[in-house]
Order: structure tokens, then C-alpha cells, then sequence
């Protein structure tokens, strides 16, 4: 009786442990960190901890990859919030292109921003 309570509790810990590592992978995505003149900077495959806490730096010298939206919508721009995760497609020219301006972060034109729900 001992060994199969043991057993049980052993099998319950282990599945809990597993869940929370699943749940911080399914919360990775691309997360706006920080918005400044039409501008959403915005670090790709992160989790939402690491957005709330990692600097910029931290994220540049973690080789995370780093881009900045360029927003046309003012109104979208607005309403948009630091520690938003989102989907960002950049817009394109009629042959299918998209300019990226050669900076560091690099530039993109934002097509369109689909806001991911958590």
C-alpha cells in the first residue's frame, strides 16, 4: 500500500513538472519590447518572462533576434502595448517584396500585426 501512495505522488509530481515546462514553451512568441516613434521593436521566439524582464542588451548578447516594425496606422500604433505578444507580417510590394532597411535592429515596414491571445 506505502510503495503504490508513493508511486502515485512520484507519477503526479512528474506530470506537473512536465505541464510547466510545456506551458513556458506554448507561451514562447514574438513580443513587442518597447515602442518609440511608430516604431514597435519586437523580440522573435521569446517567452513572455523574458519580455517583462530581459534588457535589450541582454536579449542583443543572447544572439535573440531583433526587429523594428515600422507602424503606418497611428490609430493600430497606439493601441498597441510593450509586452503585447503579436504576429507581425511586413508589407509588400505587388511582386511580393519587403524592404529592410539596413540598421541595427533592422527596419521593416509593418503590413499587418495580428495580436496573439495568450
Amino acid at each position: 500500500m506505502r510503495k503504490s501512495v508513493l508511486g502515485a505522488a512520484l507519477a503526479l509530481a512528474i506530470c506537473m513538472l512536465s505541464g510547466c515546462s510545456a506551458s513556458s514553451e506554448a507561451e514562447k512568441g514574438n513580443y513587442i519590447i518597447s515602442k518609440e516613434d511608430q516604431r514597435i521593436l519586437v523580440a522573435k521566439n521569446i517567452s513572455r518572462k523574458d519580455s517583462e524582464n530581459k534588457t535589450f542588451a541582454a536579449l542583443k548578447e543572447n544572439n535573440v533576434e531583433l526587429i523594428n516594425y515600422i507602424v503606418e496606422d497611428s490609430k493600430l500604433y497606439n493601441d498597441l502595448k510593450v509586452g503585447e505578444k503579436v504576429h507581425v507580417t511586413p508589407k509588400t510590394s505587388d511582386k511580393g517584396e519587403y524592404i529592410v532597411m539596413q540598421s541595427d535592429p533592422p527596419q521593416i515596414i509593418a503590413g499587418e500585426i495580428e495580436r496573439d491571445k495568450d
